[in-house]
């Protein structure tokens, strides 16, 4: 049976056809499934997510997340398979994570012919109005979600990933000395895969790069990637699961503080520092035994150029074999590729966005 996502009575029978993967701990595989309402979700770029509310058995509705690339591809190079497989290796780290419940790629029951993988839906929230009160009284909350936000970056950077499998699915540095140099040839290798025109703002932000890489790193870790704000899931002021892996890397725990969201916010009463990344950066030292410079932020937060511009240039190499490439992917290829080169730019060529005066 073929069918897609939007048509409530395909995913029904697709369902049941996988029922005994639906629940894996219950006592009793339910007998009966009903599908009671089926919706995209508006937020994520790089692929889509689909809500599915399912009856089993007459009794509660329980909710499922069905994700799967755009129909063009994906906006970013890490394949659908590995993001399942992240998922999978954290079962049982401790780390809160969704559970996937199976990966499909039979051709029978494929939504609209591509593959898709299930996992349960955590009941939660992304949104956490408390970091928008920047009044003293807000300050204690503020920094209590910083400190929750870090806790669990901890947890991430605390799995034993060579045990978990990591090594299988994400490219490992020759020692933590390596980390910045093992991403900057994962970048090129990537982008000469993708057939990209000369750039001279690459060329010298590489070099640059390359030249600067920090080498003080003392361990490998497993790194979420894209962090913080809208990346994770919340509820009761805790996180309950943290979403959004597609550019988990095997690297220099710095890397996350880099692509952090919003949840290292920077407070000062009185002329008096009382939160911010050195204040966030001791915390997390504490908690880990690992210590980490504001430079090597400083770097990591320099490499996320480099880090867009590359999957920019995934998107274009897909938007050049298609007739009618979707605008998302036009936009990304062109337009973001553009403010990518400006941001690699600022570091030796100052701020090109600003006019110079005459």
């Amino acid at each position: 049976m073929t069918g897609n996502l939007a048509d409530s009575e395909f995913v029904e029978a697709w369902f049941r056809e996988r029922i005994e993967q639906l629940l894996p701990d219950e006592p009793h595989t339910p007998t009966e499934v009903r599908v009671r309402d089926v919706n995209r979700m508006s937020r994520g770029v790089s692929r889509q997510t689909w809500t599915v509310d399912v009856e089993m058995d007459g009794r509660s509705v329980r909710r499922f997340a069905v994700r799967r690339d755009h129909e063009a591809g994906s906006i970013i190079a890490s394949s659908l398979v590995d993001e399942f497989g992240v998922y999978r290796r954290l079962e049982g780290t401790g780390v809160p994570v969704a559970r996937v419940l199976w990966f499909e790629d039979d051709p029978e029951w494929m939504p609209n012919g591509r593959p898709a993988y299930v996992r349960e839906l955590v009941d939660g929230d992304w949104r956490l109005p408390a970091l928008d009160d920047h009044s003293p009284e807000g300050d204690a909350e503020r920094i209590r979600l910083s400190k929750e936000h870090l806790d669990k970056l901890a947890l991430v950077h605390g799995v034993d990933w060579l045990r978990q499998g990591f090594d299988t699915i994400l490219r490992v540095p020759d020692s933590p000395a390596h980390c910045a140099l093992n991403l900057m040839d994962q970048c090129s290798d990537q982008i000469a895969r993708y057939g990209v025109e000369p750039s001279p703002v690459l060329a010298e932000a590489m070099a640059s790069l390359r030249a600067r890489a920090p080498q003080t790193c003392d361990r490998v870790v497993l790194c979420k990637g894209t962090n913080g704000l809208g990346e994770e899931v919340w509820r009761n002021g805790r996180i309950v699961a943290m979403s959004d892996w597609e550019m988990a890397a095997l690297a220099d725990p710095a890397y996350d503080f880099a692509q952090c969201q919003e949840m290292i916010p920077e407070i000062v009463r009185d002329g008096r520092r009382v939160w911010g990344l050195p204040e966030a950066l001791a915390y997390y030292a504490e908690r880990t035994g690992t210590e980490i410079g504001v430079d090597r932020v400083a770097y990591y937060r320099e490499f996320y150029g480099l880090l867009q511009f590359t999957y920019t240039q995934h998107v274009a190499c897909t938007v050049r074999a298609m007739e009618r490439a979707p605008l998302r992917f036009v936009w990304t290829a062109t337009e973001v590729a553009f403010r990518s080169e400006l941001r690699m730019a600022k570091h030796f060529a100052g701020n090109l966005m600003k006019e110079g005066l005459a």
